[in-house]
């Protein structure tokens, strides 16, 4: 990403920008801690996940938690905030989508939409079917890295057209 002269914004739309995006990245680094407690569990297959003592079904469900909230994050409230703080006002999630992909924040629309679909599968609960479970969790893992890529281009993406850091409060 070529390196431009920062930007001017309206102060109170950037501080939200800046709060969504300190937000997320505490998220992520609760992410990255987990994807790091639960490597070794991974590929899980249905016989494994039941077989789970307590502490990995929490270390399991902690990391499940920390991957949709960062996802939920940045489509909700990261993304468009920073379109707020461009001046645009998308309408639809597609409209947001198309406007991350467009600043190459996310590669593509396919996806955004496969990482949304990872976390609409391990979300869902279901009784009686430990493969169908263990099969959402493996490909969560394997698909957080790309999830925390989305979120390192994002504030990239801050620093270079606002001058915006992560962890730093806009200047007013």
């Amino acid at each position: 990403m070529a390196e431009q002269a920062p930007r001017s914004y309206d102060t109170r739309v950037a501080a939200l920008f800046a709060a969504n995006l300190g937000e997320a990245s505490r998220v992520a680094k609760n992410l990255q801690t987990s994807i790091a407690r639960t490597a070794h569990l991974f590929p899980l297959d249905g016989a494994g996940l039941e077989a789970l003592d307590d502490e990995g079904k929490e270390r399991l469900d902690a990391f499940r938690v920390r991957f949709a909230d960062l996802h939920d994050l940045l489509a909700g409230k990261v993304f468009r905030s920073l379109l707020l703080l461009e001046e645009e006002r998308p309408v639809s999630q597609l409209d947001v989508l198309n406007a991350m992909e467009k600043r190459r924040i996310i590669p593509s629309f396919q996806a955004w939409k496969r990482l949304r679909d990872l976390r609409n599968a391990f979300m869902h609960d279901y009784p009686g079917h430990p493969n169908e479970r263990a099969d959402a969790l493996t490909l969560a893992a394997q698909g957080a890295p790309d999830l925390l890529a989305v979120l390192t281009r994002t504030q990239a993406y801050a620093q270079a057209r606002f001058g915006l850091r992560p962890g730093e409060d806009p200047p007013r």
